[in-house]
């Protein structure tokens, strides 16, 4: 798995929305009773030192062609199948 991670350090205008929106996805999967959060309440986050705030932007996965039921799992959950070729150099 690659991800392609972001260190939010400030809020601007055109993230802001975008990690309410984001926030708003997160905390009902972490937690039933968790509210939401609101753009202040993620400015006060971001601006704390004792918090890092950790925006993935892409997450690549690979699975075999024969790991049938988990590529269609993956594609449920909003993947999308990639053209690539895979190498791999052995060290030993």
């Amino acid at each position: 798995m690659d991800a392609r991670v972001e260190i939010v350090r400030e809020i601007s205008p055109e993230t802001g929305q975008e990690l309410v929106d984001a926030f708003a996805r997160l905390l009902p999967q972490l937690s039933a009773t968790a509210r939401p959060l609101d753009a202040a309440a993620i400015d006060r986050l971001v601006a704390c030192d004792a918090h890092t705030l950790l925006v993935a932007r892409t997450v690549d996965l690979t699975s075999r062609p024969d790991r049938a039921a988990a590529n269609r799992l993956y594609e449920r959950l909003g993947f999308r199948a990639r053209e690539s070729t895979v190498y791999r150099f052995p060290i030993d």
